[in-house]
């Protein structure tokens, strides 16, 4: 053996190096037990003095990063005949949100793309990015034909593979991100564009010098204007959305291994269904998103639906955007909120530990949002055998779940103990609201069998009844009396009563409110072919009614969760030949299972689910997945799709199925699943592993 190595170091020749970013050639004399560090410190002195800490080398025949600096040529299989390329590491790509928002973003791409997405996440504060992952363009014609063989079959060319206006690629920084995004923005003056974990293949000393940092926003681009991936003009058949879905990239291997370009457009979206953990208090970004992918989905009918849960979408997506246009109050004149000094960490670690036993429906208030307590006067009356009593006036404190009330203020103010407590945990409050008639009380139904099971609060105006019930309904559902989630809910409840003004106020409000809700933003154009706009709008405002005291973030969540319930949600379809038949058939993959479905009626033949499953494997010579179920064996092959995208889209499934929350992820595992490789997890891969999950 050390023979061979001495065998070794006498064998050397001249390496050929190109630097396309400078248009510079350089030959080196190395030798076969150089290593990979050693070659780039004795070119880099050839280029002379300049940044060359974001540069690596990429083997462009074996198309492969040299990602280990210790490693010698030989060991990568570099010969007399290779011929290196000495390329930067992080660049600039376009990328699309659900929202249809485009960023140019400086990513990775040199590590998985599965670490790419990860940090894309993290950057716009969202959650489990193992669910995401990023898309080619369908109107790449070159590629998509390269990677589909769509119009190579003969398809229609409906939306696909067809010529649309290219991406803008702006070279400069004049663009800037709106100040309201979730996205942040790159520091004014920042000395540096690099990203704060150590560049790839550098020394110690050099990956020290790295300390700046920086967003991986570089500008945002605005919205799509070619209707992006998600258009309203665009109905995709089944066939055209099988091959679609052959133009995902794989999670497994980098960027530039899948020949992405510098400014190419990639869409973020989400991938796989098998959604975890969706907390309101730290995922409203990921809220965000989730509602606009499925929003979009349900427009342009990438998810069926019947008529009627149509309507119901369209009045949740019509309840979100009246909940926004509402500014919320910075101050409310009628119900006093102070400070509730009394609360301490203990009653916090309460509150969130309620919230973690599933207490409460939703919380808007972050952690760190003071706790109130509303005070104020209120007419009371309690009910006797047939009717209320007649009400009187007194003094009203809500502090925690606690509402009490005194015969007047200075009783309060002097510590003295209030005439009666109602614990509001549990409770249901019940609006009776006319505001024709000026009338704005609300009926608290306690959850009590006796003559004080049921109180009722009468206000003088919009704005005070408005002010207590926004306080009453989160103490009712569990959730702390904080700064942040009271004036959303103060919001929400202000649009309600504004709208029964509207609908009291005649004609003039009919016609704004005509010009607020516009079907044709609502519901896809099958429906509006099939009725008139007008039935629709009524349609919409009838499902709309029950929906008026929700918020933003609650009905985005309840349009989420009715996209859940749709019977082809979280479905990814594909064309395959199911063994030697040659008949084209159309297999679902689901969060949770396979199914085998007619092209042409959909109509369900059978159904594999993974819990059932054996093993499975595949032939890559002969591109055949078999798998071994408890009833049968199934062998196909993928005609809309490389068959690597299929097994990909089956080991993720599987891997999301056994994942925890409470363990950190098994990167591992998911790249034996998914890439059936481990290749791209050795050298930088292993560095950028340990960082993730560090963080």
């Amino acid at each position: 053996m050390a023979d061979d190595d001495a065998s070794r170091k006498e064998f050397d020749w001249d390496l050929p190096v190109s630097v396309p970013s400078i248009g510079v050639h350089r030959t080196l004399r190395v030798t076969s037990n150089e290593s990979v560090g050693a070659v780039m410190i004795k070119l880099t002195s050839k280029l002379g003095d300049a940044d060359w800490s974001d540069f690596a080398l990429w083997w462009p025949e074996n198309r492969i990063w040299l990602n280990k600096p210790r490693q010698s040529l030989y060991a990568y299989g570099i010969m007399s005949d290779a011929k290196l390329d000495f390329v930067p590491v992080h660049r600039y790509i376009t990328v699309e949100l659900p929202n249809k928002h485009r960023y140019q973003m400086r990513v990775n791409f040199a590590v998985m793309t599965f670490f790419s997405v990860a940090e894309m996440c993290k950057e716009m504060n969202v959650r489990h990015p193992e669910e995401l992952s990023l898309m080619r363009s369908p109107y790449d014609k070159e590629n998509f034909v390269k990677l589909t063989g769509y119009l190579k079959k003969g398809r229609k060319k409906s939306g696909l593979g067809g010529s649309r206006e290219g991406t803008p690629r702006p070279d400069g920084d004049n663009l800037s991100i709106d100040s309201g995004d979730l996205l942040a923005t790159t520091p004014p003056g920042s000395p540096s564009r690099r990203r704060k974990y150590p560049s790839l293949a550098l020394s110690p000393a050099q990956r020290s010098a790295q300390e700046g940092v920086t967003s991986m926003i570089k500008s945002h681009l605005g919205e799509a204007t070619d209707g992006g991936f998600f258009s309203e003009k665009i109905n995709r058949t089944t066939v055209e959305k099988c091959y679609i879905n052959g133009l995902w990239l794989d999670s497994s291997k980098t960027l530039y291994e899948q020949d992405v370009k510098e400014h190419d457009l990639l869409y973020l979206r989400y991938k796989y269904y098998s959604l975890m953990d969706v907390d309101p208090r730290v995922d409203e970004s990921r809220i965000s998103h989730l509602y606009e992918q499925s929003r979009w989905s349900i427009l342009t009918e990438e998810v069926d639906c019947t008529e009627e849960e149509a309507y119901t979408f369209a009045a949740l997506q019509f309840q979100v955007k009246l909940a926004q246009a509402q500014t919320p109050a910075t101050n409310v004149p009628v119900a006093k909120t102070t400070v509730d000094e009394s609360v301490t960490d203990i009653d916090a670690a309460l509150n969130n530990l309620q919230v973690a036993l599933g207490q409460v429906n939703t919380v808007q208030a972050s952690d760190s949002s003071p706790a109130l307590q509303l005070t104020g006067y209120i007419r009371f009356t309690r009910p006797t055998k047939l009717t209320f009593r007649s009400p009187k006036r007194f003094f009203f404190l809500l502090k925690g779940t606690i509402l009490c009330y005194y015969k007047a203020e200075e009783e309060y103010s002097s510590g003295d103990a209030p005439i009666q407590r109602f614990n509001l945990t549990g409770a249901e409050a019940i609006p009776d609201v006319d505001v024709g008639k000026r009338k704005f009380a609300m009926n608290i139904i306690l959850p009590s069998s006796d003559e004080t099971g049921e109180i009722r609060l009468l206000f003088d105006s919009g704005d005070e009844y408005a002010s207590w019930a926004a306080g009453c309904r989160m103490v009712m559902k569990g959730r702390p009396l904080a700064k942040a989630g009271y004036e959303q809910e103060l919001t929400s409840i202000k649009g309600f009563v504004a709208l029964q003004n509207r609908a009291d106020s005649g004609g003039a409000s009919m016609s704004s409110d005509k010009e607020e809700l516009k079907p044709e933003d609502l519901v896809s154009p099958r429906i509006l072919k099939k009725k008139k706009s007008k039935e629709v709008a009524r349609q919409i405002l009838e499902a709309h009614t029950s929906l008026l005291n929700l918020s933003v973030n609650d009905a985005k969540l309840q349009y989420i969760r009715n996209w859940q319930a749709l019977q082809d949600f979280g479905i990814t379809f594909f064309l395959v030949k199911i063994g030697k038949n040659k008949k084209e058939e159309l297999l679902g993959i689901a969060y949770n299972r396979l199914i085998l479905m007619d092209l042409h009626s959909k109509e369900i033949k059978k159904t594999w689910r993974y819990s059932a499953m054996k093993s499975w494997n595949v032939n890559w010579e002969s591109k055949q997945l078999r798998i071994d179920h408890e009833e049968e064996k199934l062998l196909f092959t993928c005609l809309s799709a490389d068959l690597k995208i299929v097994h990909e889209f089956i080991g993720g499934n599987i891997w999301l199925s056994l994942r925890n929350d409470k363990d950190p992820l098994d990167i591992t595992m998911f790249v034996k699943l998914t890439g059936g490789v481990t290749n791209n997890l050795s050298g930088w891969g292993s560095e950028t592993m340990a960082r993730f999950l560090a963080a």
